[in-house]
């Protein structure tokens, strides 16, 4: 090996390096990581509920795409689905931040708190 190859990948190898470490570097962009949003609990009880069960389903699943720190526009697209085959809307209330299951008409469901 030449003097060239040996430094391109000892450059290479920093590079590397470097990214590994700053990777999940949000403290250099000035950005706050966001705290994961807690499951809802619910008693198996009022699963039996088909209503009930299905807005479970949808709020646990809009929980997890935020968690996964998934954009509005799959979060929407996630809405558009749930309101077609559970007939529910899940969204984020602005007043409180609590992360609301509701039927497509509005009335509350279930609240995650």
């Amino acid at each position: 090996m030449n003097d060239n190859i040996k430094k391109a990948l000892v450059v290479f190898g920093g590079g590397i390096v470097l990214y590994w470490l700053f990777r999940d570097a949000s403290f250099i962009k000035g950005k706050k990581k966001k705290e994961k949003v807690e499951a809802v609990e619910i008693d198996p009880k009022e699963l039996q509920n088909k209503r009930k069960a299905g807005a479970f389903i949808a709020l646990k699943a809009y929980i997890d795409a935020i968690n996964n720190r998934e954009n509005d526009k799959v979060l929407d697209e996630l809405n558009r689905e749930f309101a077609k085959e559970l007939k529910v809307r899940v969204y984020k209330r602005s007043k409180d931040g609590v992360i609301v299951a509701t039927d497509l008409n509005g009335k509350v469901i279930l609240e995650n708190k």
